[in-house]
């Protein structure tokens, strides 16, 4: 990955730096083409963005792809169950023997990056009794649609494939936990 980092931001400054020595501006204002310095000063600081606007390697479950316990480092994976198409929804959410929560995301949604770590924190503390899962909007928007949601963050409380509960907006993890509480009670009971 830092290669490829490298190879691009290398790239971006020979493209920037060309630029500045075949452009023609002749009253030096533009900061692109006014000479080969700072073309590739700005070609540069260009591929840094693009870089870093980029979405590295997020764990995500596909198909048979299942995220395991460890990451490449040592350190422990998410708990959290990354969706990004109907079939993982139906097979992990709808016919799990566990109840579920499926948090409605977008990359683009401020409060729903803040939402991330409470999601990591509730499925660390409800971990073998709750199936936590974070569902791409933008990948799936089919199921957005069917389950009607509008505002995101949302999220849907599942037992036994049937939505129970919805919260939308961002909530203090203590609004999750009460009712997952009450959900994980229901199950110990019956």
């Amino acid at each position: 990955m830092m290669l490829k980092t490298m190879m691009i931001i290398l790239i971006g400054t020979g493209i920037g730096a060309l630029m500045g020595y075949h452009g023609k501006c002749s009253t030096g204002a533009c900061p692109l083409t006014a000479n080969p310095y700072r073309g590739a000063l700005y070609g540069a600081i260009m591929s840094i963005l693009f870089v870093m606007s980029m979405n590295p390697g997020r764990l995500t479950r596909s198909g048979a792809n299942a995220p395991s316990n460890v990451t490449e480092k040592g350190k422990p994976a998410s708990q959290v169950l990354h969706i990004n198409n109907k079939e993982v929804f139906q097979q992990d959410v709808i016919h799990s023997e566990l109840p579920c929560v499926a948090d409605f995301y977008s990359d683009y949604c401020g409060p729903c990056r803040k939402l991330g770590p409470v999601m990591e924190n509730l499925a660390q503390k409800y971990q073998g009794k709750v199936r936590i899962c974070k569902v791409s909007m933008d990948a799936v928007p089919e199921l957005a649609r069917s389950y009607q949601i509008s505002s995101i963050p949302a999220v849907l409380f599942f037992n036994r494939g049937k939505e129970v509960k919805r919260l939308v907006g961002l909530r203090d993890q203590s609004a999750y936990e009460t009712i997952l509480d009450s959900m994980v009670l229901n199950i110990t009971k019956t």
